[in-house]
């Protein structure tokens, strides 16, 4: 059992939407001073470790998807800023926090691929379609697994390294002075936020299918080599991918060296693979999608992080200038 609690969150917030008010941004206004102070405490009480999984990726996507404000004005007792898409007030309060919705407002994602749409996401919808059949064909698999132990057998730990060499070659390559798409900050925020919610989905889906290895193993579906792999796969072609094509087709090859490796090695079945690749793709997808692009000096600049006591409540207070 989990609960989160939040506590003394000293501010009352009301979303409005921005279409009733007509605002001319300047870029001077960016540069305008905002501090956010959350006060949060965390108590889990857990018996299973997916809960708190779950909840740690609901609060990274609501990292993920902070907005970006454009101006702000002050009032006696009233803050209010605008962004692209939403104005919020706040007002002095008590120990609550409360959320009104009073029209409809989205999220302005950065994302870079606009020009492509949902393409980016249809080869792992049709890895993960592909692999969620195959899983339920047992006649199929087993057949697959049968030919493969017969015509390629593998006992090595070589997969349990080799996962991890296009997130080294990403940074391998940035230290030799050829530059990808994002510097340090954004890249490792990229990437960590991938490895974190490839985790989140895949050994979620373990702990929730419990399905049979094909050596007698427990928590099959999905691979979560292969997973990884293709996460950090589609991370360095991200990364690269524009620079030149090799290097994502040497980072896909990677992972599917990886896959290949798990079937022969009797780890997994055909279906475990596939869709772990693309549950593996997807997350990176994600990431990209809902990221900010903020893990720079600057901004680094701009954080702080302390802890804080009030009475008996104890938590950590996150300070964000930007």
């Amino acid at each position: 059992m989990a609960s989160l609690q939040f506590h003394n969150f000293i501010c009352q917030s009301r979303f409005r939407s921005n279409k009733t008010h007509k605002h001319q941004s300047n870029p001077e206004d960016l540069n305008k001073t905002i501090i956010i102070i959350i006060l949060v405490e965390l108590k889990f009480r857990m018996k299973q470790t997916i809960t708190y999984k779950i909840l740690f990726g609901l609060l990274l996507l609501v990292i993920s998807t902070y907005t970006n404000a454009e101006g702000w004005k002050k009032n006696k007792s009233i803050q209010h800023f605008k962004t692209k898409d939403i104005s919020f007030d706040y007002s002095c309060s008590s120990n609550v926090l409360n959320l009104h919705n009073d029209s409809i407002h989205k999220f302005n994602f950065k994302y870079p691929d606009k020009k492509r749409g949902l393409n980016p996401f249809i080869a792992p919808t049709l890895f993960i379609s592909a692999g969620t059949a195959l899983h339920f064909s047992t006649d199929a698999k087993e057949n697959f697994q049968g030919w493969m132990q017969d015509n390629f057998t593998y006992s090595g730990n070589v997969d349990d390294y080799i996962k991890y060499a296009p997130l080294a070659a990403v940074y391998s390559l940035n230290a030799l002075g050829i530059k990808g798409e994002n510097n340090f900050g954004n890249r490792t925020a990229l990437a960590l936020k991938s490895i974190l919610l490839n985790d989140l989905i895949v050994s979620s889906l373990k702990t929730w299918t419990n399905s049979k290895r094909p050596n007698g193993g427990m928590r099959s579906f999905p691979s979560g080599h292969t997973s990884f792999a293709f996460a950090m796969a589609h991370f360095m072609h991200k990364e690269y991918g524009e620079i030149s094509k090799w290097y994502s087709i040497g980072a896909y090859t990677c992972a599917t060296t990886v896959g290949i490796m798990r079937v022969a090695k009797n780890a997994h079945w055909i279906s475990d693979v596939i869709a772990g690749a693309g549950f593996g793709i997807l997350s990176t997808e994600i990431v990209y999608l809902t990221h900010l692009y903020k893990w720079d000096n600057k901004h680094i600049k701009n954080f702080d992080i302390f802890p804080f006591k009030m009475g008996k409540q104890k938590g950590v207070t996150l300070v964000y200038n930007f």
